[in-house]
């Protein structure tokens, strides 16, 4: 983690570099007492938590504020003030502000805040790992809630379904099926809710053109901790380039012409 503190008083800054060491050893402490730091500070890539004071000789918080999201818009930024008015927090919480904290008071909150938001910044990193490694996934992957609507689907899905992300989020997961198979998938999916892995069987699935694709499909729950489980995975992967078309106009398409495509049985 790397951390840096905007502050040009030497006394304060003193205090809380020494308590920032004995709370965060393995941190990273940067410290800018001048525009010149500051600016260079800013050169860097990336850094995690940046504490600033308001008042500052040569700026403020706000601005500081201000630059460090533009820079680096995934930083959690603190701001000490002495006495800085309801107008002044607003404004800084309105541009991005993570917390703030009154001077000298706020010296012995400041490490439980920066842990905090250190654990916030370290949960944002790993979603975001996440979110890569299920996009580069090549199987298709959306996630279902216990109401049975789309909460989450990776871009490998999106390709295969035909949808942008936004038109399918918060749809019922029934619009990908086909009706002769909805009561049987959705047997699969409560089944799925109780705890259960339903191991890869083949199905098909409906695009957003409204033909049908075979998939081999896996259900998997997924546990939001040890015990609650809060959506279920679909994981479909494409058999073949085979597509099915009833006819039937999509939701999406309504005026989508009617294809002939093989026909592809499954059992």
């Amino acid at each position: 983690m790397f951390l840096l503190l905007v502050e040009d008083n030497p006394t304060d800054r003193m205090v809380i570099q020494a308590r920032l060491r004995h709370a965060f050893p393995n941190a990273e402490i940067l410290a800018a007492d001048d525009p010149i730091g500051m600016n260079e500070h800013l050169k860097r890539d990336g850094c995690d938590i940046v504490i600033t004071d308001y008042w500052l000789g040569w700026s403020d918080g706000l601005s500081i504020l201000q630059r460090v999201r533009k820079r680096w818009p995934r930083s959690r930024v603190i701001m000490l003030t002495g006495n800085g008015g309801e107008e002044v927090v607003a404004g800084a919480f309105k541009h991005g502000l993570y917390h703030y904290l009154l001077k000298p008071d706020g010296f012995e909150e400041l490490a439980a805040v920066t842990g905090a938001a250190m654990e916030s910044k370290r949960r944002e990193d790993f979603n975001e790992l996440m979110a890569m490694v299920v996009n580069s996934i090549p199987d298709g992957v959306h996630s279902v809630d216990v109401a049975g609507r789309i909460t989450a689907i990776n871009l490998a899905a999106r390709k295969m379904y035909g949808y942008a992300e936004l038109e399918i989020l918060g749809l019922a997961n029934e619009i990908l099926l086909p009706a002769g198979r909805r009561e049987e998938i959705r047997r699969m999916y409560d089944r799925a809710l109780g705890g259960e892995i339903i191991p890869r069987f083949p199905t098909w699935q409906v695009r957003s053109d409204g033909a049908e694709i075979p998939v081999s499909m896996t259900i998997v729950p997924m546990r939001q901790d040890e015990r609650r489980i809060s959506n279920v995975a679909f994981i479909a992967t494409a058999l073949g380039n085979v597509t099915r078309d009833l006819g039937i106009p999509s939701a999406r398409h309504e005026s989508h012409p009617p294809r002939h495509a093989p026909v592809m049985s499954i059992h």
